[in-house]
């Protein structure tokens, strides 16, 4: 199969599942007061001492987020400068130079279709509804050295791309939330979630090593990796096994799609919160500790591919015919080659996908009956890799119906994440947002982190009046 051609087939699946805009809710909303949906981050925090909720139907709520490893677009490309400066240009030295040797882009989309809570005495009750899904693609430092440099640097060495790939997945949750105050000082909670896949891609091992000797005589070049696909499409191929075409389903329709039950899942969320004292509260908790199990059209591509490339011979283009036409005909040739050696072989194999799981730790401490201040780290595990982030808040809870979080954030090595959380209640009505960094959605381009949570509630337990009441309230055997 033609390099152009796998990237095109790979890029299709990512884009047919990924959203390009912006599955990391933002921290700031773990220590808001009165939004029914800090359960989200840690099932033990319910949001609401009493009564119960539902939120707007197919809106109850959209989380957005997208973030890398401290590189962003416009360190690939941004205006250039002086004759220049009217054009967009590529500048592989600044992009290289903003890069690690591991590099990410991570996003995450999720709504909410329905969703309702119950809480009386010690117990809380909630379900809910979700469609989910999330990109990551990872890739080293090498390539863009290769892209950039060729393989001048690494004659009489052995250049190694490093693993790269990516992949996507699609999935419907439905969530069934518990918890419980087992006394005045410590709550404990959990969630347990019925998974099914809609469509996924999943990467593995994909990289390529090339070997050259001190003279620059031949290039020895092998590549492996592994792609596992589940997606209403089928691939036509050629005599060689290379695909020619990649086609829907015939009689497949949306309907189809959306009631496709045949890759279950499952996954929990466990959390507690614990008091230490009237003031200080600390908590923990771990979400989407899960798998799916995906076996609905599925197809499987594994490389294992080697060639030995030995250069190009080309006559002097004075005595004989023009050079052009040569190295037309020779590419043209090492492309037919190049495609049978590398050409991966296909197969119907299950497979299965882990979601991205995140653990929180958080401290809170009571200033007074309306502010406290809060610490939160979040570690999100993703691609087998770890990621961490910090995050420092302001809370209060303003007359029973304004919830205002003021945060600051370290993520990913960024440290201009200023966040914000606003909740407004009128009567029974609620609607809240809350985003880690500000400033992102208005310079996109230069954006390492970007998330975003938005909701409405329909909350009925009796509050909104005005009155304010201490967060902290011994009599109430909740965090609330």
């Amino acid at each position: 199969m033609e390099t152009g051609k796998r990237f095109k087939i790979f890029s299709f699946v990512i884009l047919l599942f990924g959203s390009h805009l912006l599955l990391a809710q933002p921290n700031t909303l773990y220590f808001m007061k009165g939004i029914p949906q800090t359960k989200d981050l840690n099932p033990a925090r319910p949001g609401i001492s009493g009564g119960f909720y539902f939120s707007m139907p197919l809106f109850s709520k959209l989380d957005l987020s997208v973030n890398t490893n401290n590189w962003a677009y416009n360190d690939l490309i941004h205006w250039g400068t002086g004759t220049r400066s009217d054009s967009l240009v590529i500048d592989l030295d600044k992009f290289r130079g903003s890069l690690d040797n591991k590099n990410f882009i991570y996003e995450s989309a999720a709504l909410t279709i329905l969703e309702g809570g119950y809480k009386k005495g010690k117990n809380f009750f909630a379900v809910s509804l979700t469609e989910r899904e999330f990109t990551s693609l990872f890739f080293s430092k090498n390539i863009v050295n290769l892209i950039q440099f060729g393989n001048y640097p690494y004659v009489g060495q052995t250049y190694y791309s490093g693993n790269g790939g990516g992949g996507a997945q699609h999935y419907r949750e439905f969530a069934f939330n518990y918890s419980r105050d087992i006394d005045k000082k410590l709550t404990i909670g959990g969630a347990a979630k019925i998974l099914f896949g809609m469509a996924a891609v999943q990467t593995n091992g994909m990289n390529f090593k090339i070997t050259s000797t001190d003279n620059g005589e031949y290039l020895d070049v092998a590549a492996t990796g592994r792609i596992n696909i589940s997606a209403p499409v089928s691939f036509n191929y050629n005599a060689y096994g290379e695909i020619t075409a990649v086609n829907s389903l015939p009689n497949y329709s949306v309907k189809d799609y959306l009631t496709n039950f045949q890759n279950p899942g499952i996954a929990v969320d466990l959390g507690f919160a614990y008091r230490i004292n009237k003031k200080t509260e600390v908590s923990a908790s771990i979400i989407d500790l899960g798998v799916i199990g995906w076996k609905s059209n599925v197809t499987r591509f594994t490389e294992q591919g080697h060639y030995l490339y030995r250069g190009i011979n080309l006559n002097d283009s004075r005595e004989n015919p023009p050079v052009i036409p040569q190295l037309t005909a020779v590419i043209d040739s090492l492309s037919n080659v190049i495609s049978r050696e590398f050409r991966p072989a296909h197969s119907e194999a299950n497979f299965a996908t882990l979601l991205p799981a995140k653990i929180y730790f958080g401290i809170d401490h009571q200033l007074n009956d309306i502010v406290n201040v809060s610490g939160l780290t979040r570690i999100r595990i993703t691609n087998n890799r770890i990621h961490t982030s910090l995050t420092g808040s302001a809370n209060a809870l303003l007359w029973e119906r304004l919830s205002l979080s003021a945060s600051y954030s370290v993520m990913e090595s960024t440290y201009d994440n200023l966040g914000l959380g606003v909740g407004i209640r009128a009567g029974i009505f609620q609607i809240y947002t809350a985003a880690d960094n500000l400033f992102s959605p208005f310079y996109p381009s230069k954006a390492r982190n970007m998330n975003l949570r938005i909701g409405i509630n329909f909350i009925f337990d009796g509050k909104g009046s005005g009155k304010s009441e201490s967060w902290l309230n011994p009599n109430c055997h909740c965090p609330y």
